[in-house]
């Protein structure tokens, strides 16, 4: 099968990443650093499919990257036209039905108590993980798991778009930094306007994050409507 070598990111990390995929029973996977639902940085993506899905949910708000991360235990799709994800995702599933997916695996990325992260792994089949796929694929998420960390660890992963992914983050971070003081609201509800924002004008977070912190975006108190977000010129 074919995979995007292209992943943005530096050579070591697309190497685990492109590793993992031929390991795995699956047809392309990201993996993504959480500290929280809200913060997180997306280390590597195989392909810009899995790259969009999970850009998706972080604008959203929902997803199988947000709840295997919350529920700390895999959130596992293998129908994602079955009634019961359509009912627990509703504006997610409408968002990627464009896509070519048919099942969608989200793993933690867990180091002793600790959860690092979250792999989203996807095939283009419905079928479900047998029992042998499904430890698989456990497997090859704990040791990518360990390759990503120890990578971090080294301080050896520092190229530009590396710089650039983590430039991202900090603009969300500093977007709702700003929105709580403009706003007057508490963390939580700046990042959900940032977010509701982004989806209602087709935006990715980080782009309305960047226009927000390099002032060519203004939002209101009030959510967004005829006279809600005001652009700086």
């Amino acid at each position: 099968m074919a995979k995007d070598e292209d992943s943005g990111h530096s050579p070591a990390v697309a190497v685990i990443c492109r590793t993992f995929v031929d390991s795995a029973p699956i047809d392309g996977a990201a993996f993504t650093e959480m500290l929280s639902d809200q913060t997180r940085e997306i280390w590597c993506a195989s392909d810009p499919v899995v790259d969009e899905l999970e850009r998706i949910q972080y604008s959203l708000g929902e997803g199988p990257t947000q709840d295997a991360f919350l529920a700390r235990r895999p959130v596992l799709v293998a129908d994602l036209a079955d009634s019961g994800a359509t009912a627990r995702w509703p504006v997610f599933s409408e968002e990627i039905a464009h896509l070519p997916v048919g099942g969608l695996f989200a793993i933690p990325m867990q180091v002793g108590a600790i959860t690092a992260g979250v792999c989203l792994s996807y095939r283009w089949a419905t079928r479900p993980l047998s029992a042998d796929d499904l430890g698989a694929l456990l497997r090859a998420v704990d040791a990518a798991t360990l390759a990503l960390l120890s990578l971090r660890a080294g301080a050896n992963d520092h190229d530009d778009a590396g710089d650039l992914e983590g430039s991202r983050s900090r603009d969300v971070h500093q977007a709702t930094g700003m929105l709580v003081v403009q706003l007057g609201v508490g963390v939580e509800d700046a990042f959900a306007r940032l977010r509701a924002h982004a989806y209602t004008t087709g935006q990715t977070v980080y782009a309305v994050a960047t226009d927000i912190v390099q002032r060519r975006l203004r939002l209101d108190p009030d959510p967004p409507g005829p006279g809600g977000p005001v652009r700086e010129e």
